[in-house]
């Protein structure tokens, strides 16, 4: 197969912060002369426009695997044997990254040409996977890392573009083959920030690319705030139209949006993205009209550094914290409660949920409950249904419960909604830009209570969850998927 002859498709690198400095200890173990390597186990997602691979496992070498009397990278056959093997036991593919000699940069060698050419025909013939994807690091006299990538799937060539990296403590964005820190301009109306925070944090922020699912009442006044905090990248998923209900609550959106009456009202993304744009104009956005759980939305949430999730269903909560663990694409979920007694507010509630690869799913903690989630897969009619089917079971003294158990509405108001979507929006800033952190990675408090009533912890995984067991899988970790869009939703659209 020729290399660089195919009009080249991007393609994006996700990786755990952990799986990273395992990474660079072992490609740079005989730095800065010689060279090092290992293969790599990965998913991979397919979108219109190119590609996420995620890392799943480094096939370290060991032994004899690599021939260390050379200062290049030399694999040997056991070791490739060992790679393919393991490749067509766990359903994944197979990739190599190694290390190029301080200052030597990272284009590919002739040598590099003919040992891709040779491994993008040797892995696919092991399983049904068909992707190979080949990476070179090298850092500066400075330590700064650069690299480049590409790879091959199923007659496409890749170039790799960018490198997202994901810990607890940031969310790291870096882009190919690019050498030391990146441009930092100067914006006058955010020299607060970066008084306090940096010109880098800045930059980052800039660079940013957030995906908010559900732009009501917490959506909205998170993307508010990123917007004037510098984010410049956006992807605002909702499939609903602004109803006047929503005038409350739903930042940008005003009394003129229904001057036509209320038919001709726009969709909620369309509205949040005038308000961003009425910010900061040069800002890119992206607006589906559709639901998490469908394709197009997921094609472009593969492609973000950070998910920021408030609808507060149960199908959403679920659908973003398998995003986490599958495809490495880290989220936060807000949520509000509103408590009562004898007319009188007593509670107003707020929780706030971090996932990311490695920690606990929504199942695992508790907050997917299964009814809800199943209510809100429903079609009108398989409801009405069931709706009967309790009336006709209570007449004949059945159990009710077991056909339809009524789902009440979680009520909400904006200045509540409003302050939790800030306050996610404050740690998202944290968490993209690595300056500080929340203190629990779950935690309620309600603001009407003594002290808060803070209550906040970091709970392990269940043992063998799949959010232990399928990190990084992507799209072939789709049979333990435990949630799908029914097929009775609209088909989502690309505004």
């Amino acid at each position: 197969m020729v290399i660089g002859q195919k009009i080249k498709q991007a393609a994006i690198m996700r990786i755990t912060g952990a799986a990273r400095q395992h990474l660079e200890s072992l490609l740079f173990s005989r730095y800065p002369e010689k060279e090092w390597g290992t293969f790599i186990l990965f998913g991979t997602h397919q979108t219109p426009d190119g590609m996420a691979i995620t890392v799943v496992d480094i096939l370290e070498p060991r032994g004899e695997d690599l021939d260390s009397t050379t200062s290049i990278v030399r694999f040997t056959e056991p070791y490739s044997l060992r790679a393919a093997l393991e490749k067509e036991r766990c359903g994944l593919c197979v990739g190599v990254i190694h290390s190029h000699p301080q200052n030597f940069g990272v284009r590919p060698s002739p040598l590099d040409d003919d040992m891709d050419g040779y491994y993008m025909d040797y892995f696919p013939a092991f399983g049904n996977e068909k992707a190979y994807f080949s990476l070179i690091f090298a850092k500066d006299s400075d330590g700064q890392l650069y690299f480049s990538g590409r790879g091959w799937n199923d007659g496409m060539e890749y170039q790799v573009t960018e490198m997202v990296t994901v810990s607890d403590k940031e969310i790291r964005h870096d882009m190919a083959t690019c050498r030391g820190a990146a441009t930092q301009h100067r914006d006058e109306y955010r020299d607060r920030f970066q008084e306090i925070y940096g010109a880098e944090a800045a930059t980052r922020l800039r660079h940013a690319r957030i995906a908010i699912v559900g732009t009501s009442g917490t959506g909205s006044p998170a993307a508010h705030v990123l917007a004037r905090a510098g984010v410049n990248n956006f992807v605002l998923i909702d499939p609903q139209q602004l109803a006047k209900s929503n005038l409350e609550r739903l930042h940008g959106s005003y009394d003129a949006h229904f001057a036509k009456g209320e038919a001709e009202a726009p969709l909620k993304v369309a509205v949040l993205k005038d308000l961003i744009k009425a910010i900061n104009p040069k800002a890119n956005v992206t607006c589906i009209a559709g639901n998490i759980l469908q394709p197009l939305a997921r094609d472009q949430v593969v492609g973000v550094d950070l998910i920021i999730c408030g609808t507060d269903t149960n199908h959403s909560r679920t659908a973003i914290s398998e995003l986490a663990y599958r495809y490495l694409v880290p989220a936060i979920d807000v949520g509000v409660v509103f408590e009562s007694t004898n007319g009188s507010v007593t509670g107003e509630i707020g929780r706030l949920t971090f996932y990311s690869p490695g920690r606990p799913c929504a199942h695992c903690l508790g907050l997917v409950d299964p009814w809800r989630a199943t209510v809100e897969l429903m079609s009108n009619e398989e409801k009405d249904r069931r709706r009967r089917e309790a009336k006709e079971a209570d007449l004949r003294g059945g159990n009710v419960g077991a056909y339809w158990k009524d789902v009440p509405e979680i009520p909400t108001v904006g200045h509540f909604t409003s302050m939790a979507g800030a306050l996610v929006a404050s740690y998202a800033i944290g968490w993209l830009t690595g300056k500080f952190a929340p203190p629990h990675r779950y935690f309620e408090f309600n603001i009407l209570a003594p002290g808060f009533d803070y209550v906040g912890f970091n709970a392990p995984s269940r043992s063998q969850c799949y959010c232990e067991t399928m990190i990084g899988h992507a799209d072939q970790g789709a049979h333990a998927s435990v949630i799908s869009a029914p097929s009775q939703w609209p088909k989502a659209t690309l505004l």
